[in-house]
């Protein structure tokens, strides 16, 4: 919700009467508060026009979007339908209440009230967008890209509509247009920033000069730099650039073992480069051009350190496990994220019984932090690592990646799991909820991105038990015919 979006006069300004008078004050009392920053005063103003039955629309809106500013969503719904049923004809108050039911994951009814709002007024880009999101969201990519567009054809500055627009042209293969889009990110109400920033001019994709490198931080989650910072390389082979990599504290060491960059600095050094260009990473496969349509050239793979290679080289010969082909498995991400076109990826480890029930099969725990839970209540604990109580202490992405590698199998959702498993080289299957993000594209079993990947997708959404069991198939045929077989 928009907290400018409603704040307004009051109605009754043509009358005298001396309720009419008094309600006036109150709102000038109100806007008075929220001029000072006063939020609390504003409120009292407010509440008090409440209690008064008010018939005036706008003291319930406007309430309603004070408290929104304060991230107070749970209070807003009766206000709004207030709203509503004094004013039914009010498209910003439907556009409010249809994010609120969104928030709650009431997704039918917020449909209705933004197709409400974008009914009451056509040129809406607030409401054409949020529309459009849901759109998206169900599939619907064709009527998402147009209103999307609608919304930019009614205001081509509204960043929102630039930004949730990325998504569906990207997941179509329009990487082009996409990556266009996709840049507005930092310019949204909750702006999408890199880590950190040096004080250097922002690389727009010309010519690199030969003097000063090209510094990429990163931004946004830890599958996104695992994925992105692989990228690196081509820079030097395209451009002949010094390429400087400055990633989350937890990835430098695995980023300075794979060899990705000239150097790898940490986000408190960027201060002090005073030379060079910069970009944030995941601005770098729209500057480069980069197409699924055109297969990326050899990238050099993920490399854990070799104490890491020889500590669990040496755990997992000491382990008794129950049977002799390791599969790494991971289901959840982190909830904080699995909002918009993350929600639904993750799924209960107790689905993934099918493969414990595989007899060749010994499970590795590759969880960690939220979901990690679920491992001590599961119904096929015996079919874990006997090496899985040393792993679930482990947190660090050096021990991480050299785990990986003596797994026969990852087999994970739609995580950050993938990308260390699949930038080692390791065969990877990832579990993909009907509509995924915008990286795996909309159908095919293989990934652009990675050529050990293989992608299995839901046929029906939030079916999970189904796409396990076919899961659990195949990888019973590979184990039979040799395919998969321990090293």
């Amino acid at each position: 919700m928009a907290p400018s979006q409603g704040f307004g006069a009051g109605g009754g300004a043509g009358s005298t009467s001396a309720a009419a008078r008094q309600e006036r004050q109150l709102e000038q009392q109100a806007q008075r508060s929220l001029q000072r920053g006063d939020w609390e005063g504003a409120e009292r103003s407010y509440r008090l026009l409440v209690q008064r039955h008010s018939s005036n629309p706008a003291v319930y809106s406007n309430l309603a979007a004070l408290l929104a500013m304060q991230q107070r969503h749970g209070e807003l719904e009766p206000l709004l339908r207030q709203a509503l049923a004094l004013q039914p004809d009010d498209p910003v108050v439907q556009n409010n209440l249809g994010q609120v039911l969104v928030q709650r994951g009431e997704l039918q009814q917020a449909e209705a009230c933004f197709q409400a709002a974008v009914s009451l007024d056509p040129a809406y880009p607030q409401a054409l967008t949020n529309l459009a999101n849901l759109r998206n969201q169900h599939g619907a990519l064709g009527e998402a890209i147009a209103l999307y567009r609608r919304a930019l054809a009614a205001d081509p500055t509204y960043v929102e509509a630039h930004w949730n627009l990325a998504h569906p042209l990207l997941l179509q293969g329009d990487y082009r247009q996409g990556f266009r889009q996709y840049d507005y990110r930092s310019a949204i109400a909750q702006p999408i920033q890199p880590h950190a920033s040096p004080a250097l001019p922002l690389w727009d994709g010309s010519p690199l000069p030969s003097e000063g490198p090209l510094v990429l931080v990163s931004e946004q989650g830890l599958g996104d730099t695992l994925q992105f910072m692989r990228l690196a390389p081509l820079l030097k082979q395209r451009h002949g650039a010094e390429v400087v990599l400055s990633v989350q504290e937890k990835l430098e060491p695995l980023a300075r073992q794979s060899a990705l960059a000239d150097r790898v600095v940490s986000h408190a050094e960027l201060p002090s480069l005073k030379r060079g260009q910069w970009l944030p990473l995941l601005s770098l496969p729209g500057r480069l051009g980069i197409e699924p349509t055109q297969p990326l050239p050899p990238l050099p793979p993920l490399q854990p350190s070799p104490q890491a290679r020889e500590r669990w080289a040496k755990a997992f010969a000491a382990a008794q496990d129950p049977a002799p082909i390791r599969v790494g498995i991971h289901w959840q991400g982190d909830p904080a994220h699995e909002t918009t076109s993350l929600r639904g990826r993750s799924l209960p480890l107790e689905l993934l019984a099918p493969l414990a029930a595989i007899p060749e099969v010994t499970l590795v725990s590759l969880q960690r932090g939220h979901g990690a839970e679920q491992l001590e209540r599961c119904g096929f604990r015996e079919r874990f690592s006997g090496a899985q109580a040393a792993m679930n202490s482990t947190w660090a992405f050096d021990d991480m990646a050299a785990i990986v590698e003596r797994c026969h199998l990852v087999i994970s959702s739609d995580s950050a799991m993938v990308h260390l498993a699949a930038g080692l080289g390791r065969p990877t299957w990832v579990l993909l909820k009907a509509i995924p993000e915008w990286r795996w594209g909309l159908e095919g079993s293989d990934s652009f991105w990675y050529p050990s990947v293989r992608l299995w997708r839901q046929d029906v959404d939030g079916d999970w038990a189904g796409l396990i069991d076919a899961v659990a198939v195949n990888l019973r045929g590979q184990i039979r015919s040799g395919e998969i077989a321990p090293c």
